[in-house]
């Protein structure tokens, strides 16, 4: 789950719906939780449900979402608490993803939280798993395709390995969506992971002067 920063909010909206565009805009277009690219019916998300006394307009309380997560999620959590955030946790560190197994937690000090967050969105569904995905979700569709465009994208980097290559690649990262799965397959690879990054703008990564990250102001990792 890519850790993000929306910024601070460049309007003031009278319906939620009206943030729409501008935190697609924020935040490159992706589901925040699942990541996969929506550029139609893209959803306000409201990090903390309304019906929980969620501020309904508030940007702090805003995330995008597709329409399966958003579904999933529903009103069950009742805060934020005992979940990860992507506008407030480094989740990239929470997570691992792998082609066979989609989406685990990582072995952090957050594991619980971690679990928590994929059972909240439904985020390890796929056929034949333990958690199958309905007939209308097709999250593992698109995030099996990311997976197979990103190892045809490996193998190109591995005959051309340039810094022209690593740009070509970020813009397809960017294109398809499902940056964790991106920067998963170009592990180690730091041309490549840099210039994704760079693509993804609103990716949230910060070290400290040993080249450590530093946990985020407000999050638990």
């Amino acid at each position: 789950m890519r850790p993000v920063d929306k910024g601070n909010p460049p309007n003031v909206y009278a319906n939620w719906g009206d943030a729409r565009n501008d935190l697609g805009d924020k935040l490159d277009w992706c589901c925040s939780y699942c990541e996969m690219k929506v550029t139609n019916m893209l959803e306000v998300e409201h990090v903390v449900p309304r019906s929980h006394g969620g501020a309904p307009l508030d940007w702090e309380n805003f995330l995008i979402s597709c329409k399966y997560c958003n579904t999933v999620k529903g009103n069950r959590n009742t805060s934020r608490i005992g979940y990860l955030w992507p506008d407030r946790d480094n989740c990239d560190l929470a997570f691992v993803y792998s082609e066979q197994h989609t989406m685990q937690p990582a072995a952090t000090s957050v594991q619980a939280n971690a679990q928590a967050t994929i059972d909240l969105m439904g985020l390890d569904r796929k056929p034949g798993g333990l958690n199958a995905p309905t007939d209308a979700d097709s999250r593992w569709i698109f995030r099996l395709q990311a997976w197979l465009i990103a190892k045809s994208s490996l193998r190109n980097w591995h005959i051309n390995p340039t810094q022209a290559m690593a740009e070509q690649i970020a813009l397809t990262a960017y294109g398809h969506g499902f940056y964790s799965i991106w920067v998963t397959v170009f592990s180690g690879i730091e041309p490549v992971i840099v210039a994704i990054r760079k693509e993804y703008k609103s990716t949230y990564f910060q070290v400290d002067t040993n080249g450590h990250r530093t946990q985020r102001p407000n999050g638990i990792i």
